[in-house]
């Protein structure tokens, strides 16, 4: 498996569509945040978990799902944030994702203000990892 290096801390951007990962990775890149993106929740598992402070991923996407894919990142690094967002917010996609351990459930498009927040508060304690 062939692993790129990645910064610390970094936050992982998942989502099929290439438009979401180039805006949010500009997003952070406003704030100074590195991020490494990913097309699938496989390209992503591929890598070192260790490396990432949060994972911002898509719900619906092929292969591997936002929900199936927190379900693995909980297996793998349980103490990893996982935000998940969709453009189809209804109460059943909210209520998997809270049982699941979702860190936070964004409805697309996202608020801008809040993922900057969002990230600012998890790099507040960033260095405890």
């Amino acid at each position: 498996m062939n692993r790129t290096p990645l910064p610390y801390p970094c936050v992982a951007i998942v989502d099929d569509e290439e438009c979401v990962r180039t805006a949010l990775a500009g997003l952070l890149r406003s704030i100074e945040v590195p991020s490494a993106l990913f097309e699938s929740g496989i390209s992503l598992l591929e890598q070192d978990l260790r490396h990432f402070i949060l994972v911002l991923s898509d719900i619906q996407m092929p292969e591997l799902s936002g929900i199936e894919l927190l379900d693995r990142i909980r297996a793998l690094a349980p103490n990893l944030p996982v935000a998940l967002m969709t453009a189809y917010p209804d109460a059943e996609w909210r209520q998997r994702a809270q049982e699941k351990g979702a860190y936070r459930f964004l409805a697309k498009p996202l608020d801008a203000d809040a993922v900057i927040a969002m990230i600012e508060g998890l790099l507040g304690g960033a260095g405890q990892g």
